[in-house]
């Protein structure tokens, strides 16, 4: 008969883990844990504190950054997850150097930060590559992905496009009404709950197009003419991509050809890269002002492009920064 080592769960085990030694040089951890704790300057997050005499002691914003950082490399968005990792993932205990903020946390730190704080952060570790020797500083190249956002394309149009939904509810709601008092003078509505319970949700897509259509104004395109706005997501746009029409962003970065460092990223509400290359190139000369203290730091390099870009007004940023 075969003989079998034998095991027992029902038993304790004492595991001396080295927090530190988790994080090992070369990896994309002992990166982000270097940098955050060494280079980066995270002072102006205390300003979201007061509880210098009083009041419960706040997690370090330098310990939910790495544990952000660390996620998002690894294509995880959910706060719930990261949460989970920080309890089951020796790397995430590493970086978070034993502690386990929870969902509500992790959520609340990124949904207050703000563009300034994004930006800030971004430059610094844009200096920290620069002091390093990452940055080539001759070639670089643009480009983009259509990306989807959290937008319902049915919420898109034009602003009579959107006027015309909001009146055919309208008189989806009258007929409710209608056939409920119909229901009633017939003695009784067996379905008087259901319908009243459409008639809200009716009654709230009308008030929320109205509501865009007071308070916002049309969209118009580089051609002079009327484009589609979403009510969920103004600033998103309907786009063809690879997957078909979303609605959505046009995610574009400048990276530079050295080691592939990302010196300005931007999702841009226009589908059309014949437009994009302009605000790219700014941002990315106003990242790299502030590192190289130079007044044009794009001067005399070469972009590269695929054909998307190529259009007049492209080549009109192009000659403002003074690039190939």
């Amino acid at each position: 008969m075969a003989r079998y080592k034998h095991y027992d769960y029902d038993q304790l085990q004492m595991v001396a883990v080295s927090l530190e030694d988790q994080l090992v040089p070369g990896t994309l951890e002992y990166a982000i844990h270097h940098v955050i704790e060494d280079r980066l300057d995270t002072s102006r997050f205390d300003a979201r504190f007061k509880n210098d005499e009083t009041g419960r002691v706040a997690y370090d914003p330098k310990i939910l950054l790495k544990i952000v950082l660390l996620s998002y490399a690894r294509g995880v968005m959910s706060s719930r997850k990261m949460e989970r990792a920080c309890r089951e993932n020796i790397l995430y205990m590493a970086l978070s150097c034993g502690q386990s903020p929870d969902h509500s946390t992790l959520a609340a730190f990124v949904s207050t930060m703000g563009q300034e704080d994004v930006t800030d952060l971004f430059t610094q570790v844009l200096l920290v590559c620069e002091e390093e020797g990452l940055l080539g500083g001759t070639h670089m190249s643009i480009d983009g992905l259509k990306l989807p956002s959290n937008a319902a394309k049915e919420w898109s149009g034009t602003y009579s496009d959107l006027d015309k939904k909001k009146k055919k509810l309208e008189a989806k709601i009258k007929e409710a009404i209608q056939e409920h008092r119909e229901e009633d003078r017939k003695g009784g509505d067996r379905d008087g709950a259901r319908r009243k319970q459409q008639m809200e949700k009716l009654q709230k897509q009308a008030d929320r197009i109205d509501r865009y259509l007071r308070e916002s104004s049309p969209k118009i395109g580089r051609q002079g003419k009327e484009i589609q706005g979403n009510i969920t997501d103004p600033e998103s746009a309907k786009m063809v991509s690879s997957h078909g029409v979303v609605q959505g962003y046009n995610a574009n970065a400048v990276v530079d050809e050295k080691h592939q460092v990302i010196v300005h990223g931007q999702a841009i509400g226009e589908g059309d890269d014949g437009v994009n290359a302009g605000p790219m190139l700014e941002g990315a000369s106003r990242n790299l002002a502030v590192v190289l203290e130079k007044e044009n730091p794009l001067q005399g390099r070469i972009i590269s492009a695929d054909t998307s870009y190529f259009s007049l007004e492209n080549l009109k940023a192009c000659q403002k920064h003074e690039v190939d």
